[in-house]
C-alpha cells in the first residue's frame, strides 16, 4: 500500500535503486613509482609529497591522477566557476567533505575522498550536477580560503504537496472491493481465501514496484510479467490451502484465491507504471458484475465476475509491459526485493488482525488515504533534500528534519481521524468513541514506518509489524497495539534522523 518510492521516494532519491551502488575504497599505487602505496591514506601521502615537490617549480596545468590506472588525465574544465560557487545539490556533498577539505593539500586529495565514498563520475554527473569525479573536487577545493563560500546560501524553496497522488488512493480500492463483493457470493471459504490473497499482494505489489524502478530507464516487461506468473501461482495455492484447513470447496477457493492475487499484481504493475487511467478502465469491467453479483446473488455470475476480475487486468499488465526490457523474469531480479514483500505482509497481517478486532469500516480511511500516504512520505522526503542543499551542519539539519518527519506523521493521522468523523455520519456500522484514537494513531505510525522502509530499516519494521500482529491476535486492546506500535517506531526514527544520508 505504501508503494515504493514513493517511496519510491520509495526507492528515488539518493536513497533509493541508485543508492544501492557504492564503490570500493580506492587501492592500488597511484603513479609509476617502485613504492607501492595502497589505500586512501596511502594515495593522500603519495598526493602530499608530489605537491611539496612541486612547490618550488613553475604552477603546474590542472591534471590529476586516476586512482584506479595511474595515468594522468586532464582536468580543465570548459566552464567558468567562481571561486566558492557550487551546484545546488552538490552541496550535499559538501557538508559531508568540509572538514575534510579544511585540511586537503589539493584537489587530488579531495577526489580521493569522494571515489572512496563511492561517488564516481557517473554519479557525480547524473546527480549532482558535475562534469565527473574531477571537476568536482575542483569546484569543493575552490572553496578552501574564500571564507564565506558556506555562508551564501541558497533561498530554500519549499516543495509543493504533490495532491494529485491523492487519486492512488481509491484505486487500490478498486481491485479489493470487487474481489470482496465477488467472494461473498461463493462461501465462507471463499472470503478467507480471499483475504489470505489481498494480503498477498499488498506486500508482493511493492516488489513488484521495486522490480520496476530496478530498470529506470525502459519497461522491465520480462521481469513484470514473471511477477505477475508468481501471483498467479501464491494465490492458487494460498486459495486452495485455505478452503482446504476449513473444509470447504477446494477449486473455488483457489480460484478466489488466484483471481484476487493475479488482479493485485496486475495492479501493481499498472500503478508502478503510472497508467491510471488504463488502470481505472481494467477494474471497471470487474466491479460492474461486482456489483450484479451484489444484486442478484448466483454462482455462474460470480464466477462470471470472477474470470473478469483476473482477465481484463492481466491483459491490460501484459499490454504495457511488452517492451522486453533487458532484466531477466527469475529469481536474481526478484531477490533484493523479497525484503519489502516480507514488510509489506506483516503489514497486512497486522491491518488483518486490526480489521477483526475493530471491523473493517473503521479502517476505510487507512485504505481510501493510500495516496496520502504516498504523497506524504514523498512530501517529507522532499523538504529533507531541500535542508540538506541550504544547511551545512547535522545539528542543523536535525533541527529541521526531526519536526518534518514527525509533523509529517501527526498531519497524516490526523487529516485520517478527521475523515473516520465524517463517516461516522453515516449510516454505518463505525463506533467513533473506540475507534478513532486507534485509527489516529495507526495512520501516524503507517506514515513513520513507510519513511523509515525507504531508509532500509526493513528488517526492524517487519519485527514490529508481526510482533503487533501477534499481540493483537492474542488479545492486545486496538488502541494500546496503536500507542506501542507508534512508541517502537519513534526512536529509529529520531536515530535515523541523526545520519546525514537520510537528507537525500
Amino acid at each position: 500500500m505504501t508503494g515504493s518510492r514513493s517511496g519510491d521516494v520509495v526507492r528515488g532519491g539518493l536513497l533509493g535503486p541508485a543508492g544501492k551502488d557504492r564503490a570500493t575504497a580506492p587501492g592500488g599505487p597511484v603513479d609509476q613509482t617502485p613504492v607501492a602505496v595502497s589505500g586512501p591514506l596511502g594515495v593522500f601521502r603519495e598526493l602530499a609529497a608530489q605537491r611539496g615537490a612541486s612547490e618550488h617549480g613553475a604552477s603546474r596545468r590542472p591534471s590529476s591522477t586516476s586512482l584506479h590506472t595511474g595515468t594522468r588525465v586532464s582536468t580543465t574544465s570548459t566552464r567558468l566557476h567562481l571561486p566558492g560557487e557550487l551546484p545546488e545539490r552538490l552541496r550535499e556533498v559538501d557538508l559531508k567533505l568540509a572538514a575534510d577539505r579544511s585540511n586537503a593539500v589539493d584537489a587530488e586529495e579531495l577526489a580521493a575522498y569522494l571515489e572512496a565514498d563511492g561517488l564516481g563520475d557517473e554519479v557525480l554527473r547524473d546527480r549532482y550536477g558535475a562534469d565527473g569525479l574531477f571537476d568536482a573536487a575542483e569546484m569543493l577545493y575552490r572553496q578552501k580560503g574564500t571564507g564565506g563560500a558556506l555562508d551564501r546560501l541558497p533561498t530554500p524553496t519549499t516543495p509543493a504537496f504533490p495532491w494529485q497522488m491523492l487519486l492512488r488512493g481509491p484505486m487500490y480500492l478498486l481491485p479489493g472491493l470487487a474481489g470482496l463483493l465477488i467472494a461473498g457470493a461463493l462461501g465462507a471459504e471463499a472470503k478467507a481465501a480471499f483475504v489470505l490473497a489481498a494480503a498477498f499482494g499488498w506486500g508482493w505489489t511493492m516488489t513488484v514496484a521495486g522490480v520496476r524502478y530496478a530498470e529506470p530507464f525502459a519497461v522491465p516487461g520480462r521481469a513484470l510479467r514473471g511477477t505477475l506468473l508468481v501471483s498467479a501461482g501464491a494465490g492458487l495455492l494460498g486459495g486452495a490451502v485455505v478452503a482446504a484447513a476449513l473444509g470447504g470447496d477446494v477449486p473455488t477457493g483457489a480460484r478466489v484465491g488466484g483471481a484476487v492475487a493475479l488482479s493485485s499484481g496486475a495492479a501493481g504493475v499498472l500503478l508502478s507504471l503510472g497508467r491510471l487511467g488504463q488502470f481505472a478502465g481494467a477494474f471497471a469491467s470487474p466491479l460492474l458484475a461486482a456489483g450484479v453479483v451484489l444484486a442478484l446473488p448466483s454462482r455462474p455470475a460470480a464466477l462470471f465476475g470472477l474470470a473478469l476480475l483476473a482477465a481484463v487486468p492481466t491483459l491490460t499488465a501484459l499490454n504495457v509491459t511488452r517492451p522486453r526490457g533487458s532484466l531477466p523474469a527469475g529469481l536474481t531480479t526478484l531477490r533484493p526485493h523479497l525484503p519489502h514483500a516480507a514488510y509489506g505482509w506483516a503489514m497486512a497481517a497486522a491491518f488483518v488482525a486490526l480489521s477483526v478486532r475493530t471491523g473493517t469500516w473503521p479502517l476505510l480511511p487507512v485504505i481510501l488515504g493510500a495516496g496520502l500516504l504516498e504523497a506524504g512520505v514523498w512530501h517529507v522526503q522532499e523538504r529533507l533534500q531541500v535542508a540538506a542543499r541550504t544547511l551545512r551542519t547535522l545539528p542543523d539539519l536535525r533541527r529541521v528534519g526531526l519536526p518534518t518527519v514527525l509533523l509529517g506523521a501527526a498531519g497524516y493521522g490526523v487529516a485520517l481521524g478527521a475523515a473516520l468523523v465524517v463517516l461516522a455520519l453515516l449510516p454505518l456500522p463505525i463506533h467513533l468513541q473506540t475507534t478513532l484514537l486507534t485509527v489516529t494513531l495507526y495512520s501516524a505510525g503507517l506514515l513513520l514506518s513507510s519513511w523509515l522502509a525507504n531508509q532500509r530499516r526493513l528488517a526492524f519494521l517487519t519485527a514490529v509489524w508481526v510482533l503487533g500482529a501477534a499481540a493483537l491476535a492474542l488479545g492486545l486492546p486496538p488502541p494500546l497495539f496503536a500507542l506501542l506500535t507508534l512508541l517502537a517506531l519513534l526512536f529509529p526514527t529520531l536515530h535515523t534522523l541523526s545520519d546525514p544520508r537520510s537528507y537525500r
